[in-house]
């Protein structure tokens, strides 16, 4: 048996959003890997900020998943220990617009 402690893997959903940021920092920090969901892992403007931080280059896995997309987090959050869900659905259509924009028309 080995004396190594076997690597602590957990998943953080929604990754490069504000609280997931702090969130992925933290478990680096505590030396955890972080299997982080992002919409786009090739969108620089977005994940910039995560591949920045300390212990990141080791430990910190970017992976692209649709909140929406059935299956879209199985292999993600295989073998974690603990899953951060904080990604959430972005809907851009709103009661409002179609509201101000029908009353529009209707001038």
């Amino acid at each position: 048996m080995s004396g190594a402690e076997p690597e602590k893997v957990v998943c953080v959903t929604g990754a490069s959003g504000f609280i997931a940021s702090w969130l992925v920092n933290l478990l680096l920090q505590r030396g955890y890997t972080v299997n982080a969901t992002v919409r786009d892992p090739n969108d620089r403007k977005k994940t910039e900020h995560l591949q920045a931080l300390d212990g990141a280059n080791e430990r910190l896995h970017l992976f692209k998943a649709e909140l929406l997309e059935e299956g879209s987090f199985d292999s993600v959050v295989e073998g974690c220990i603990g899953v951060f869900h904080t990604a959430s659905p972005c809907y851009f259509a709103c009661f409002c617009c179609k509201f101000l924009s029908n009353k529009i028309i209707n001038l």
